[in-house]
């Protein structure tokens, strides 16, 4: 990537919720996410290297639409950099995409979130597996979905074809992480399985707050 689009990234700063990467502006977070009740909560953490604006939004924007492959290798040291900033480097046993539904994945000709994970796996010392969480069910976008239906959207949409992974801490990884619901509901299914802890880690985060806000609070932070 240019040193000038670089430098105009808009890398995720404090104050955000340490639950799920929303930006704070009080002490207590109002994300969807946090307001899930306890039992519905299956995500232990979400971290993101950058808010989806600017830079960072453009880069995932170019990923998913666009299919620019030669992202991914920048975009895997992004992310494997940041899984050390935020002081995770070690704390998983492995990492997995989130997957798409075959259908859309032949119909885009790849999985967008797939493409930075392998990288981000291999740069971390990560075990890699891609292909054992899998999407069952077609789902409408989340795109075109608002609030807690987002939730309800992706429910019982992702299936189990991996072995054990008994008391194992997993990674997931997609490329932006607007409302949580799609990395909830991959992490109920995992903890369905076994897994003792799930982890989110994804490219962008979305900010609720407009860009002005955002800008002020790390600022005076």
């Amino acid at each position: 990537m240019h040193p000038a689009c670089e430098a105009a990234l808009p890398y995720v700063a404090e104050p955000f919720c340490h639950t799920c990467s929303e930006p704070l502006r009080e002490k207590h977070c109002e994300g969807s996410l946090c307001r899930l009740p306890r039992n519905s909560r299956a995500l232990d953490g979400v971290r993101a290297v950058f808010w989806h604006r600017e830079a960072g939004q453009e880069a995932v924007l170019r990923l998913k639409y666009r299919g620019v492959r030669n992202l991914r290798e920048w975009a895997g040291r992004e992310v494997a950099g940041a899984l050390v900033r935020y002081g995770l480097s070690g704390e998983f046993d492995m990492l997995l995409p989130v997957p798409l539904h075959p259908r859309r994945e032949r119909k885009r000709g790849y999985n967008q979130a797939a493409l930075v994970a392998e990288p981000f796996a291999r740069l971390s010392g990560l075990s890699y597996q891609p292909g054992w969480l899998t999407r069952d069910r077609y789902t409408q976008s989340q795109l075109a979905v608002e609030g807690r239906q987002r939730f309800n959207n992706v429910r019982d949409a992702f299936g189990w074809r991996g072995p054990e992974i008994k008391d194992l801490r997993v990674l997931l990884f997609d490329d932006v992480c607007t409302s949580g619901s799609t990395l909830n509901e991959c992490a109920r299914v995992l903890k369905a399985n076994g897994a003792a802890e799930v982890w989110g880690f994804t490219l962008t985060r979305e900010a609720k707050i407009p860009r002005e806000t955002l800008d002020a609070v790390h600022q005076t932070f």
